[in-house]
């Protein structure tokens, strides 16, 4: 008898912490045992809203003698039968979890996902074509999720775990990926007869192209172009012959031939009329162009590079750390800076400054650049050794901004 009463009462406490968790304003949820549907109602078995994975994130909102009343993450409440609930993850999966909603890769270790399978689509703050489009996902991109609707145009929720950055897209634009050479054969079988379906299909094709071969990229680019002005129509969105530019230039170059091309070149910066060479700027330095000595910077990266402080202005940020090996002094580099007014990047001959232009840059710089062009377009990294990369940001056809980024 006293054992009952101590699984009645440890049963009672965690559906409290349930229904607490659930009453707040924040995502702070529970999860649960093994993957399952959700229903409309307890007693209909086949009023089902949707399936959840092994271990979904759940809020309890009620509970009955045989169910749990839940929220799942896209914002779906129903019933679920009671089952065991844990406030923790542990990595489990199920029997007879439904892959087809739920991929975990090849071998099954995965977390679940699906992937993208259409060109430019808009992630909204809500489930509803009325939301703040936030960003727009890739062809092909990985997604996350726990919880799959099986009722028309539903929404899954692919944001933060804590929901404290939201964001949806339709279930229906989900599913196992696409290859090139698939993309490739949609695209030639449809070409010449259709032309709302061959711009449909020349715009996955060359979406992902860009994370393809140069070949690719190449291939698909120009089959864009082609059907495009076949159509007599244009897209603003793209500028077609700059992409081909940037394609044609991008090499992936040995790494000794990188170095030595990086080594010719001496990249420096020009601040208010003074040279600044990474790795040898003085705080005398620093305190002559009026910047001011902090602690911290908001958002500074907590692994792969761990200055010991800073000297900044709105306009630029330079990080200082020990000297290595001699560790008796401390030596600045450029963290981040904008390309204001008498501040500018020197690679070789080439000042890059404020007015600089965009195709000029690619040109010249395009065989020692890497991009991600649907996901970051005009965003270029240049890579530093081994250790991370330099980023230049163009904003219309101009430099914006330049950071040092390292890896973790």
């Amino acid at each position: 008898m006293r054992k009952r009463r101590f699984a009645a009462g440890f049963i009672a406490c965690m559906l409290a912490v349930f229904l607490g968790n659930a009453q707040t304003k924040e995502w702070r949820p529970v999860y649960t045992s093994r993957w399952g549907h959700l229903f409309s109602t307890p007693e209909n078995k086949e009023a089902i809203l949707g399936v959840f994975c092994t271990e979904a994130s759940i809020t309890v909102l009620d509970s009955t003698r045989t169910h749990y009343r839940i929220r799942v993450s896209n914002g779906d409440i129903g019933y679920i039968p009671k089952q065991p609930l844990d406030t923790r993850m542990f990595g489990k999966k199920s029997a007879g979890e439904p892959a087809q909603y739920f991929y975990r890769g090849e071998e099954g270790y995965q977390g679940p996902h699906l992937y993208v399978e259409a060109a430019e689509l808009r992630v909204r703050d809500q489930p509803s074509v009325e939301g703040k489009i936030v960003r727009k996902a890739r062809l092909n991109e990985h997604i996350s999720l726990d919880y799959y609707p099986l009722y028309n145009d539903g929404w899954v929720y692919i944001g933060d775990h804590f929901h404290e950055q939201p964001e949806y897209i339709q279930a229906k634009y989900l599913g196992m990926g696409f290859t090139y050479q698939q993309l490739l054969d949609a695209y030639l079988k449809v070409k010449g007869k259709d032309m709302t379906e061959e711009l449909n299909a020349v715009s996955r094709l060359r979406e992902i192209a860009w994370s393809g071969t140069k070949e690719e990229m190449l291939q698909a680019l120009n089959y864009y172009k082609e059907s495009w002005e076949r159509s007599g129509q244009t897209n603003a969105k793209v500028d077609i012959d700059f992409e081909l530019l940037l394609a044609s230039k991008l090499q992936n170059l040995d790494y000794e031939v990188y170095e030595k091309e990086m080594r010719r070149l001496s990249m420096y910066y020009l601040v208010q009329g003074r040279r600044l060479w990474d790795g040898k700027i003085s705080e005398r330095e620093a305190a002559d162009l009026n910047l001011k000595k902090v602690k911290d910077i908001p958002d500074s990266p907590e692994c792969g590079w761990e200055p010991l402080y800073f000297y900044r202005s709105p306009d630029i940020i330079l990080a200082f750390e020990e000297d290595y090996p001699s560790k008796n002094k401390m030596v600045g580099s450029v963290y981040s800076m904008t390309f204001a007014e008498q501040q500018a990047v020197v690679l070789g001959k080439e000042i890059i400054d404020g007015s600089y232009s965009e195709r000029d840059f690619v040109s010249k710089f395009g065989h020692l650049l890497s991009v991600d062009w649907t996901n970051m377009p005009h965003y270029y990294r240049i890579a530093n050794g081994d250790a991370g990369f330099f980023a230049i940001r163009f904003k219309d056809g101009v430099p914006v901004s330049f950071e040092s980024v390292y890896y973790c």
